[in-house]
């Protein structure tokens, strides 16, 4: 199994009124602090709770431009909220568990772990499990690849060990040699070109190796 990107399409079922409703009730939910409502909301219309929060936000603008009483500032509604959940997981590696006390604390909206999961979960899909040169061009870099795991699950990883940059990351079924070999094919097909290989001693990876990257040094991380 592999990442992917999801493709969203207009739902031309969701009517301009039916999008309406959804947006006055889950401001309406979020001015008297009704819990479950946006929860609610995703189930019945089978819509993301990021999609109601983001129709919230639209009547919530567009009221305020309308009806406020200064109308030349633009208004930003729940923008920094989901600032502090990429800042605090990318730059501060807190756990959901953390971001969410740490939001609580600054009284900060949407600070739940489950809207805070759902957010980084739908952040993910959109991009794409392996990074792409620009132009065509070949790049030659040193691969250092591993195993982690999710609940048991194994996540092969490949990193640029100058750059920090994510080469490719994938959820799989497995961790044998053919899944390691369609993993650094994969990042061939896409511009970067190994010179130097970084493993364990993982059998899957030395093996792998030995069939992938027979011609490319190889080099234990411990």
């Amino acid at each position: 199994m592999m990442l992917r990107s999801n493709k969203f399409v207009r739902r031309h079922d969701l009517s301009p009124s039916i999008r309406l409703y959804i947006a006055f009730t889950a401001l309406m939910a979020r001015t008297s602090a009704t819990w479950g409502k946006i929860t609610e909301l995703s189930r019945q219309f089978m819509i993301s709770r990021m999609f109601v929060y983001m129709l919230a936000n639209t009547l919530h603008e567009t009221s305020l431009a309308v009806f406020g009483d200064n109308v030349s500032k633009p208004a930003v509604v729940d923008e920094l909220p989901y600032h502090y959940k990429l800042s605090l997981r990318l730059e501060g590696r807190c756990s959901i568990e953390a971001i969410s006390t740490i939001m609580k604390r600054l009284g900060i909206p949407v600070a739940s772990t489950g809207s805070i999961s759902q957010y980084l979960q739908q952040l993910g899909f959109l991009l794409p499990c392996t990074l792409t040169t620009s132009n065509n061009e070949v790049k030659l870099v040193v691969f250092l690849s591993d195993e982690i795991f999710a609940k048991n699950i194994p996540i092969l990883v490949t990193v640029d060990p100058i750059s920090s940059v994510i080469l490719r990351i994938e959820l799989t079924d497995s961790r044998k040699v053919e899944d390691w070999k369609n993993h650094w094919e994969c990042l061939e097909k896409n511009g970067y070109i190994a010179t130097y290989l970084v493993t364990d001693e993982g059998r899957g990876l030395c093996s792998a190796q030995k069939e992938a990257l027979a011609d490319i040094i190889r080099q234990p991380d411990t």
